[in-house]
Parts: C-alpha cells; structure tokens; sequence
C-alpha cells in the first residue's frame, strides 16, 4: 500500500496563488474576522498573512478579502463573495484529490472513472444498494427506453425509464452510470429464473440478519459488489438462516431502478 499525500497547489499565470496556508489564512480570516489574530491560527507572521492577502487580491478579478483599516492588530477583515467561493472551490478540488488518493490503494476502484471512485468512496443516498457500470445497450420503446448496464462482474442490469430522462441525461452507450436500487425492492431467492422480476443477479450470501417482521440479506456479487435484500418474513424465514456462503439470486424489477450519472 502506498501513503501518499498531495499538497494542493493552485496556479496563476504559472505562478502560485492559493495553497494550504494561504486556504487556512482565509479560514481563519472568515472565523474571526480580524487579519493579526487570523495570522496566528494559521500559524504565520502578520507580515505574510498580509503580502498573502494583497497578493491575492490584486491578481483576482475581484478582491478576496475586504478589510478595514486600523492598524497593525486593528480594523477588520472579512471573505468577499470571490473569497468565499475560492475556499469552497479548493476544498471540494481537495476532496476529489483525496478521493483519487484513496482508489490508488483500491484494487476495485475503477480509476478511469470519476463517477465511479465517487460512488465507492463518498457517494452517500437512501438507496441501499448503489452499483457503477457502464450502458451497453439503450432499447428504444413506445413509452420507455430499457438501458442495459454492465457491472464490474460482467452481470446485466436492466433499468426501465422514460425518454425524457435518457436525453436529460445524456445515456449513449459506453457511458459510465450508478444505479440505485432500495433494499426492499429487492428478493433474495434460491432460484436462478424468475417470470416476474426481469433483473436477476447472481452472488455469495455473506450476512442474514433477522428482525421481527423481516430480514436483511447480504449479497456479494462478482466483482466485489455487495447488494442488500428486505424480505418480509415467510413461515420458513428462518430457515435460511444457514445459507450464509451460498449462491443465491438477487430479484427486482426494472422499473425500480434509478440511474445517476455525470454530465
């Protein structure tokens, strides 16, 4: 495993304009409200908390800091519009870095694709269960489009949705996706056919967990996937409290299924 950090650097003209520092002193600027007391947070002299600031306001278009003045240790300080957005700005740029960092030590992060580390290291929805991959087929009906969907375990997903939303979305083949599926849409079954559900999945049942009405299955697809079944209780619910290693079927209709992408 490798431990890299990354230092991110933005440039101006080939010349360095916001760094860490330079982002902890406009942090520290907007907590407190004064440049002297800012310069001690961010752990700098006031005299380069000070060229920091009229550098970077007289290169931006519009100035990052609005000061008054009184002094040394006197007047105020606040982030302008433009400050506030190049601090937001940075910290999301870091939070991709970051991400990127993280699928470098991660055999199944699909690195040639942003949606795909996002999914798998910080896309978080109510959806259970959230499974990247990439169109294969778009079938064009009189009222829907069905997209066929290619998982990391080279198993097909179908989602059922309108036109309108493939052409929102921009869905061509070779387009990398997320499908989200809710856990309770989803049953889990011995068998591998099915004349109801036209989305059938294949994988390992690695956990079963029992509640008083229902339970929650885990299903480890091919590829490393892990896909969550809600099942109402049946009389032998219990039953299959022994299936934990088995091959079981993942069921669930087309139409259940939500796509996101990136545009």
């Amino acid at each position: 495993m490798m431990n890299f950090d990354a230092q991110l650097t933005l440039l101006d003209n080939e010349k360095m304009y916001v760094n860490p520092r330079r982002i902890a002193l406009l942090k520290a600027i907007s907590q407190t409200g004064s440049i002297s007391q800012a310069a001690k947070l961010a752990e700098i002299s006031y005299k380069a908390a000070h060229d920091a600031i009229k550098d970077m306001n007289s290169r931006a278009e519009h100035p990052v800091i609005a000061s008054e003045k009184g002094g040394k240790g006197g007047g105020g300080a606040t982030l302008t519009h433009t400050g506030k957005r190049l601090v937001q700005m940075y910290e999301l740029l870091d939070q991709i870095q970051d991400m990127g960092l993280k699928a470098l030590n991660d055999e199944d992060a699909p690195l040639h694709s942003l949606l795909g580390v996002m999914s798998k290291f910080s896309l978080q929805t109510s959806a259970r269960n959230q499974l990247f991959g990439r169109i294969t087929k778009i079938e064009n009906h009189a009222l829907h489009d069905i997209i066929s969907v290619e998982l990391k375990g080279q198993q097909t997903l179908l989602a059922t949705i309108t036109h309108g939303s493939t052409e929102r979305l921009g869905l061509v083949e070779g387009k990398d996706v997320v499908a989200l599926v809710k856990g309770p849409a989803v049953t889990l079954s011995s068998e591998s056919t099915s004349e109801y559900y036209d989305n059938i999945l294949s994988g390992t049942v690695s956990s079963v967990l029992h509640e008083k009405h229902a339970s929650e299955y885990q299903l480890t697809l091919a590829g490393g996937d892990s896909l969550c079944a809600i099942n109402e209780h049946a009389d032998d619910a219990r039953s299959n409290s022994n299936i934990v290693g088995a091959t079981w079927f993942a069921h669930f209709h087309s139409n259940q299924v939500i796509l996101a992408t990136l545009n």
